[in-house]
């Protein structure tokens, strides 16, 4: 990659920004140095006017990610909403350009805009039109072949070619972009509710959340043998995986707490393998009373204790990378959605052999947990000391906003009632931030 001043300038002041939580000073000369990087990235976007002009460099690509991925560093309520909706017609214009097979550094650069928008996709932007912009970007990924590589290999056969780890995405862009969907597909159900309240939810959005489903229950696990170790001392490929798992877990979860339904059906079918024609009639209308119970935020007591038993058993995996591992500023988003779950059981009623049946529905054929005798308390007390030891490691404020989040999460759930949604509160009480 050439210099380039706009990138330099960035990167200066993004450190700036960091540095001031510690030294108040810094955060003018971080002030400083984004004016002044800003300004030397519009004069590049000017130059992209005419039609013969419309190149646009894999620096001008980077600045917009870095420009977006930090601006809660400078102002941990700013979600850099300007620099998704300009990045978007970048990428488009950057893909259209690549003809070949992605080099090592435009893979880089698309997983940094895979992973900037997914965590964004849960608090910034129109969500409809966030959506449709991921599914689009995930058939343009599909149909791409990239390197993940620095040497060439492109003489390599695909089974021995070696895969270095992304900073950001580890080793899968397309669940990271998976996830960042669910977050769209909540907001939008969120408004759905607020707009129609009491009503069910449209035929299109249950669709689209199944697909969503079927994208993170049917995510090839990223096998070891063709990763390049990082060379990391404080980050392994093993904790790599284990926060990739993390994450397409936390993207089950907050796609089941949004549309419990979908956990309904899920386990329907796995009792069911073999449906005739009645089973199949009962199973519709299944659906209808999922749907039904779905449109006000209504938990079965098995569904609910299944969601708060897979928010255990997320922690759990992520509790096995060390506090200085450099995943851990990935892990923001994950931990909020599991720590959110972090409540009491619900009483399940066995009077009825009905009342048996729905608790037998709830195994999860694809998706067996990891048992945990800790307690509600127990867990939070290690996610607020994690967090609190990871607030003093990074030093950024959207750490201590998760911390505060999810102390709100808690006191609500506490109060009894229905389950309290995480991303309503957020939204509420204007706690928005880049979860990353």
């Amino acid at each position: 990659m050439a210099h380039s001043e706009p990138v330099f300038l960035l990167l200066q002041a993004s450190s700036a920004a960091h540095l001031s939580r510690h030294d108040p000073k810094m955060r003018i000369k971080a002030l400083s140095l984004q004016s002044e990087a800003f300004s030397a990235v519009r004069s590049d976007i000017e130059k992209l006017q005419g039609p013969s002009e419309s190149f646009v460099s894999d620096e001008l690509m980077l600045c917009t990610i870095i420009a977006g991925l930090t601006s809660a560093w400078y102002d941990v309520n700013d979600l850099g909403l300007s620099h998704i909706l300009g990045s978007q017609v970048l990428l488009y214009l950057w893909l259209q350009q690549q003809k070949n097979r992605l080099k090592y550094q435009q893979t880089f650069i698309l997983g940094a805009f895979v992973y900037w928008f997914m965590i964004s996709a849960f608090v910034a932007g129109e969500p409809e039109g966030c959506l449709q912009y991921q599914e689009s970007l995930q058939i343009t990924i599909r149909s791409l072949e990239m390197s993940h590589d620095i040497v060439d290999d492109t003489n390599v056969p695909k089974h021995l070619r070696r895969i270095i780890p992304h900073p950001l995405t580890g080793f899968s862009i397309t669940l990271l972009n998976s996830v960042g969907k669910v977050g769209a597909l909540c907001r939008i159900r969120q408004n759905a509710t607020v707009q129609r309240p009491g009503e069910s939810l449209p035929d299109f959005l249950m669709t689209k959340a199944r697909l969503v489903e079927s994208e993170l229950l049917d995510h090839a696990h990223s096998s070891r043998s063709n990763f390049i170790d990082p060379q990391d001392p404080q980050t392994t490929i093993d904790e790599i995986l284990s926060v990739e798992e993390a994450y397409r877990c936390a993207g089950l979860l907050q796609l089941y707490t949004a549309f419990p339904h979908l956990l309904q059906r899920q386990a329907y079918h796995a009792f069911h393998d073999e449906a005739d024609g009645l089973e199949s009639e009962s199973l519709r209308e299944k659906d209808n009373e999922c749907k039904r119970l779905n449109s006000v935020g209504e938990f079965t007591p098995p569904q609910y204790n299944w969601l708060r038993a897979l928010a255990f058993h997320i922690l759990k995996i992520l509790e096995t990378v060390p506090a200085t591992s450099g995943t851990r500023v990935l892990q923001g988003l994950a931990v909020l959605i599991a720590a959110a779950w972090l409540v009491d059981p619900m009483s399940v009623g066995f009077s009825s052999s009905e009342g048996d049946s729905s608790e037998a529905l709830l195994e999860h054929s694809q998706l067996p947990l990891k048992k945990s005798s800790a307690t509600k308390e127990q867990w939070r007390d290690i996610v607020r000391c994690g967090l609190r030891t990871h607030v003093e490691y990074v030093g950024l404020q959207q750490v201590s906003r998760v911390l505060e989040i999810v102390e709100v999460i808690w006191r609500l759930d506490d109060l009894g009632g229905k389950k309290c949604d995480w991303m309503a509160v957020v939204a509420l009480q204007g706690l928005q931030t880049l979860f990353g």
